[in-house]
Formats: C-alpha cells, sequence, structure tokens
C-alpha cells in the first residue's frame, strides 16, 4: 500500500543483511522425533481410538507412572511407517498433578510437548544454553550415581550428563548398547515445553527416566505451591 517510484516493496519495507545463511546450522536438531498430547482423565481411550480410525495409527507403548503425590497414565501411539508418534497422557486420578495443570492452563487438551532429535545432544545442549534456552530441574546427583548399575557398561560421559541434566535410558543387554539421552526445556510457549532427544539404537521414549522426569516435575510444581504435601 505504500509506492515509490523506482523502488520495490522490498526496498520499501524490508531491511537487507549482508552475509546472511539461508540454512544456518542452528542448535544442530534435525526431525520432529514425537509430540505427547494431553488429554482429561477417561479420554485416552477416545483419542486412541480417533488416531486408529483416522490415520491408522498403533499402540506401541504402555506406562503407569506413579510419583510421590500424583501420577499419570501414557498410551504411545505411532503412524503406519514409525514416523509419526504421538504419546497420549492422562491424568491417573483426580487432583492437580501435571497433566492437571497443563488442560487447565491450556484451557483445553492438547500438545504438551515436542520432542526433537538431534545426533550430538551434549552439543546441541550448549547451543540452547548460550541461547538462553532455561531447562527444567535436572534429577539429583543420585541419578547419576546410580547409571552404572542400571545401565552397565552404558559407556557414556556421566559427569557431562550430570553438568547438563541430560537424562539417559536403554539398555545394555548382550553387551550392546541401545541409549536413549534426553533433556527437557522449561514451558516457552504458555505450558508447552520442548523435549530434546539423541537416539542411540533405541526406539523407546525413556520408559526408565518416566518416573526421574515425573518427580522433576513435581519438584517443580511443589516449588510453585501447585501441589500441596500436607
Amino acid at each position: 500500500d505504500r509506492y515509490q517510484e523506482g523502488q520495490t516493496i522490498y526496498d520499501i519495507d524490508f531491511n537487507f543483511i549482508e552475509n546472511y545463511d539461508p540454512h544456518p546450522f542452528g542448535c544442530g536438531f534435525n526431525v520432529i522425533d514425537h509430540m505427547t498430547h494431553n488429554v482429561y482423565r477417561g479420554r485416552m481411550g477416545y483419542w486412541a481410538e480417533y488416531y486408529e480410525k483416522l490415520f491408522n495409527f498403533k499402540e506401541i507403548r504402555y506406562f503407569d507412572i506413579k510419583g510421590e503425590y500424583t501420577g499419570l497414565k501414557s498410551k504411545a501411539m505411532t503412524a503406519p511407517d514409525g514416523r509419526i508418534r504421538i504419546p497420549l497422557n492422562e491424568e491417573a486420578s483426580e487432583g492437580t498433578g501435571q497433566i492437571e495443570e497443563f488442560l487447565m492452563a491450556y484451557n483445553g487438551e492438547g500438545i504438551q510437548h515436542i520432542a526433537l532429535e538431534t545426533n550430538d545432544l551434549i552439543s546441541s545442549w550448549d547451543l540452547l544454553k548460550k541461547n538462553g534456552v532455561p531447562f527444567m530441574t535436572a534429577p539429583p546427583d543420585t541419578y547419576y550415581e546410580m547409571l552404572e548399575e542400571r545401565l552397565p557398561g552404558h559407556g557414556e560421559p556421566v559427569e557431562d550428563l550430570r553438568t547438563r541434566g541430560i537424562l539417559l535410558d536403554g539398555s545394555t543387554e548382550n553387551s550392546d548398547p541401545r541409549l536413549l539421552l534426553q533433556i527437557f526445556s522449561e514451558s516457552l510457549i504458555g505450558p508447552v515445553f520442548f523435549e530434546f532427544i539423541q537416539r542411540k539404537k533405541d526406539n523407546g521414549f525413556g520408559e526408565g527416566n518416566f518416573k526421574a522426569l515425573f518427580e522433576s516435575m513435581e519438584r517443580d510444581q511443589l516449588r510453585r505451591g501447585v501441589i500441596d504435601p500436607s
């Protein structure tokens, strides 16, 4: 709606940036690994059937996680080609758990977090931190002290994981490590947060870390006064 002789809209309304890279490296993330869908208590079956009938998804995992004060149930759905994965979460019981808090803040059911995959989570963490991304409360040091007992011969740099709060899950059976590294941001878009992961032959969702993550989120809820421990 503005016109000047000899100039285009780009000359008038845009600023030219020299030496701009149209394909920047960013923080090293390649694909969206999965998106977690939070639903009202008792509605997980409805949404599982919705994904099954409309998109031919199928169930690949089921979890029933209990923290110190609250709990959740999770059913992971995947597309026929395995490239789109959507875990469904619902509150295990009535109360003010993290799923219920999300539903209230989001004003309904929706995507709780988006998981992005990288080939080097430690380097990606450093870049995210440099860009000011806030991360969820890290697990206690005892989590890292028990890693070798839980995953003997995993071969990961424990101190590098501990200083960054990165979680480790998977299996080391038959001397064949199949590992998943993961960490979570704080809520960044309303109640929505991000998960950052690196897969090393493990295709799970961090089942062994679910309880550690759940309790970490409970600690954050306690700190903010959402949960009453009495």
